[in-house]
């Protein structure tokens, strides 16, 4: 029986590809949206955690608002959408056909490409289906005259 033994050195580079591999793990998707799809996204359990946030909240946004996504470029200033709950819903908005569509997307939102009109809460766009809102900015329905 020939007993073989194991190398006792390791390749050069191989403790820096597992430091790696393991890096990748654990900062998970948030590294990967911030480099390939310039863009961050935070989760928020109601609309006090997302005001007491350093992006802070829209006026418009319900305070009954739950279950909120906010998802910013990290490319262009102002380009934001967010996803949320409500049964209140929105205040204070004009109805508009919606002539735009976000540009950051969320997983889970309504289609809005089967919504025909949105609210325009000052320079957002915001979209509703079966009490699950999506908005976004910038919208081009705020540059309607």
């Amino acid at each position: 029986m020939t007993h073989r033994s194991l190398p006792r050195e390791i390749p050069p580079g191989t403790a820096a590809l597992g430091m790696a591999a393991i890096l990748l793990t654990l900062s998970g998707c948030a590294a990967v949206d911030g480099i390939a799809y310039g863009r961050s996204s935070a989760t928020f359990e109601n609309a006090s955690q997302l005001s007491e946030s350093g992006g802070g909240a829209p006026l418009w946004l319900p305070a009954d608002a739950t279950e909120i996504t906010r998802v910013s470029s990290t490319r262009a200033e102002d380009t934001v959408s967010i996803l949320f709950r409500s049964d209140e819903g929105v205040a204070g908005c004009e109805e508009v056909p919606r002539v735009s569509a976000p540009t950051m997307e969320i997983a889970d939102g309504p289609d809005v490409y089967a919504i025909d009109r949105v609210a325009l809460c000052d320079d957002w766009a915001v979209a509703e289906s079966d009490g699950t809102y999506y908005a976004w900015t910038p919208a081009k329905e705020a540059d309607a005259p």
